[in-house]
């Protein structure tokens, strides 16, 4: 197909324009598919019959056009098209984490390796990443000084 994108809108199906109004809204295949309760299968399908009943190259591109000829009605972009993280701050400090707390504590304060109800998500830093190793190896080593520790005392009893 040759010509103005614009003039190929109406050639799109509802499902089609949901999906490219939440690529307008910077969501990925996965959380589109979620949404619509469909597969990522079904959304990368979509927006690709999407791109060529438009004859765009890009999913951006096409979710452009269908905002800048507002198809989307309610969609009001604060910005251009651009990848941006979902948490952009940071959270509210922890309780504990007042003036009175000191500094070596909260350095070992470096959350559990695996998920909890309070942290789902695993969003450990780098440090954190080596730190938890290192304790882990630490704390076998121990557990086996302790283990042949007890079994030498029990073999010295036993003879």
């Amino acid at each position: 197909m040759q010509g103005d994108p614009d003039n190929y809108i109406s050639l799109l199906s509802a499902a089609q324009i949901e999906t490219l109004r939440h690529v307008f809204e910077h969501k990925n295949s996965k959380e589109i598919a979620r949404l619509m309760n469909v597969s990522p299968h079904t959304v990368d399908e979509r927006v690709r019959r999407s791109l060529r009943k438009l004859n765009v190259s890009n999913r951006v591109e096409a979710a452009t056009i269908l905002a800048r000829n507002g198809v989307f009605g309610q969609v009001t972009p604060y910005q251009p098209l651009t990848y941006q993280l979902d948490d952009l701050g940071d959270g509210p400090p922890p309780a504990d984490a007042g003036p009175g707390r000191s500094r070596l504590w909260r350095i070992f304060d470096i959350g559990t390796p695996f998920p909890t109800a309070s942290q789902p998500a695993n969003r450990h830093g780098l440090m954190e990443r080596i730190i938890w190793p290192i304790l882990i190896a630490l704390a076998t080593i121990l557990a086996f000084s302790a283990l042949y520790s007890i079994l030498v005392g029990l073999g010295r009893v036993l003879t």
